[in-house]
């Protein structure tokens, strides 16, 4: 029986494969993943903090105030893939709201289960990426993520997760088609400030590879204003000649970049020094 707080779970329908191996995570309401049994997060990029499907469902089922649901973390190792799809459903009619939606999932056709707010849908195939691929609604992973999983799978389409290299492929090139990177007009010659200069005061989820400079994924300072609090699509980063940059695909950031990353950092600098201090109200 789920306790009314935990995210729908029907552990019966979880394909046997992904419940091998030491993978696993519990999370909260928020879906901040957590170790099972323990008092501290989680992280998809820390194996140390991944516990076994049959330890996680446990904690789960032992400790529902603290643990609202479970899942699987993605590795470089895999096979796996995970495609996120977010508010493609309408949780009171269980009805996919768009054709393109639709779409998308009939060229996958495998294992594909609704999210834990009914508005989503993942989907887990068998296929090798040389990355992942990030934007509003549409999330592509090949590592360093975990999805939560909920067994409420959509009945139209198989209970196995399937070999989906060339249909994946195909969507990254319709969904993210990829342009000529137009090189700037004149180098960088603006003071040079280290970008390490500012990870102290941010949650840092990881690098990521890139041929122009260094690259961070990171936690959105308006996080807030994210679609349920979404933490994935946000980075930073420090080209070769110098020039800072910050990007996030979430639509309530798309007007922003270095200037206003910038300033929210420094403000929320500002404020926990002022808090440390005892003087801010």
């Amino acid at each position: 029986m789920i306790h009314p707080k935990q995210f729908p779970y029907y552990p019966e329908h979880v394909p046997k494969e992904l419940k091998t191996g030491r993978f696993w995570v519990c999370c909260d309401a928020d879906k901040v993943p957590l170790v099972a049994w323990e008092t501290y997060r989680a992280s998809s990029t820390n194996p140390d903090t991944w516990r076994h499907y049959d330890e996680v469902t446990s904690a789960f089922r032992a400790r529902p105030e603290r643990y609202s649901g479970v899942g699987r973390v993605i590795t470089d190792g895999d096979d796996y893939v995970g495609i996120d799809l977010d508010d493609v459903r309408d949780p009171d009619t269980r009805e996919l709201l768009s054709p393109e939606a639709i779409g998308i999932l009939v060229s996958l056709d495998s294992y594909s289960e609704v999210s834990p707010s009914g508005r989503g849908v993942k989907v887990w195939v068998k296929a090798r990426l040389d990355r992942s691929y990030v934007k509003p609604g549409l999330e592509i992973y090949q590592r360093g993520r975990y999805f939560t999983v909920t067994g409420q799978f959509l009945p139209r389409f198989p209970l196995a997760i399937l070999d989906r290299q060339h249909e994946v492929e195909a969507l990254i090139e319709r969904q993210f088609p990829t342009t000529p990177r137009r090189a700037p007009t004149e180098a960088y010659d603006g003071p040079q400030v280290a970008l390490v200069e500012y990870l102290d005061t941010i949650e840092v989820l990881g690098e990521v590879p890139d041929g122009t400079g260094v690259k961070f994924r990171i936690r959105c300072p308006w996080i807030s204003e994210h679609g349920a609090g979404a933490a994935t699509g946000t980075y930073i980063g420090q080209r070769h000649d110098g020039g800072l940059w910050f990007q996030c695909w979430h639509a309530h950031c798309a007007s922003r970049g270095w200037v206003e990353f910038r300033q929210a950092v420094r403000l929320r600098a500002k404020k926990l020094t002022l808090i440390k201090k005892g003087t801010y109200a």
